[in-house]
């Protein structure tokens, strides 16, 4: 049942809303399902995640080789689907989670209500921006070290970033047998290169190319929360504040995934994150009566 609230629709009592439809959400939409809590998830406008961008990956079990990031998800996205979860492909917007009933308003101005919430949004890396790389992301161009590097072995490749933690990509490569071709800041880059195909080097703003098979991002990722300004205890950076695993500072409101996560950014610490999450909110529901 829908009713019309001002310009939107506020939606029947949900047992458990979802933000996010990457491998946190999934897989906390695929424990709820399990559970009989008929999960609704909030997939935002390109359902899937960071993980979505990935074009190799080697270390999600289950998944022997090399596959691209949308065949985990689209698999995910199956499963979650036969387990019975809903999608809406909306954008949180803001929230109030004052009272026990936890509201969320969309970008398409409708208002959900939810006995419990999780949080998944995940995070963004901050990009340069520069031309090229939009073509080049996910085909040479990556922002996950540990997902990508090992890719790389006995190939030149490029740091792109400032400060310590560039020192430590750099080290992390070599040890994959990568070559650092060399570490150069964003303010430095005029635009990123390549074929048809793949991505070939780096331009300079002083008008050189660094010859490159791959580069790194080594920015900051920005959890995806402004949209929760005031609801929840955030640090600095953004990212939901936890206690207990997924806990928030709102009971009855998890957060999961790297929207949560200042550290170790993986997509399988994500999916147990969300599987985490939907138990403790089947816990919390049953608290409630």
């Amino acid at each position: 049942m829908m009713f019309i609230v001002e310009f939107g629709i506020i939606s029947a009592m949900e047992k458990i809303l979802i933000i996010g439809s990457g491998p946190a959400g999934l897989t906390a939409g695929i424990y709820a399902a399990r559970a009989g809590l008929s999960p609704l998830v909030l997939e935002g406008m390109e359902s899937g995640g960071q993980l979505l961008q990935t074009q190799h990956v080697a270390n999600y079990p289950g998944f022997p080789g090399v596959v691209k990031g949308a065949d985990v998800i689209g698999a995910m996205r199956t499963q979650a689907e036969s387990a019975g979860v809903r999608f809406v492909m909306d954008v949180a917007k803001s929230v109030d989670f004052a009272g026990e009933v936890k509201r969320v308003s969309t970008l398409m101005g409708d208002v959900y209500e939810a006995r419990t919430v999780v949080v998944a949004t995940g995070a963004g890396v901050t990009k340069t921006n520069r031309p090229g790389e939009a073509k080049y992301f996910g085909r040479g161009i990556s922002a996950c070290l540990t997902c990508d590097g090992a890719f790389y072995k006995g190939k030149p490749v490029v740091i792109v970033g400032q400060g310590p933690a560039t020192v430590g990509a750099q080290r992390y490569l070599e040890r994959l047998g990568a070559t650092v071709a060399a570490v150069v800041e964003p303010s430095a880059v005029k635009s990123f290169v390549g074929d048809a195909a793949h991505l070939t080097g780096v331009e300079r703003t002083d008008g050189s190319v660094v010859d490159a098979a791959g580069v790194f991002l080594v920015t900051a990722r920005s959890p995806q929360t402004a949209f929760l300004e005031g609801a929840l205890e955030r640090d600095g950076a953004g990212h939901v504040v936890t206690k207990d695993g997924v806990k928030t500072s709102v009971p009855g409101v998890f957060a999961a995934g790297d929207c949560a996560r200042p550290r170790h950014k993986q997509a399988v610490i994500a999916a147990g994150d969300g599987a985490l999450a939907a138990l403790e909110a089947q816990e919390y529901l049953a608290g409630l009566g």
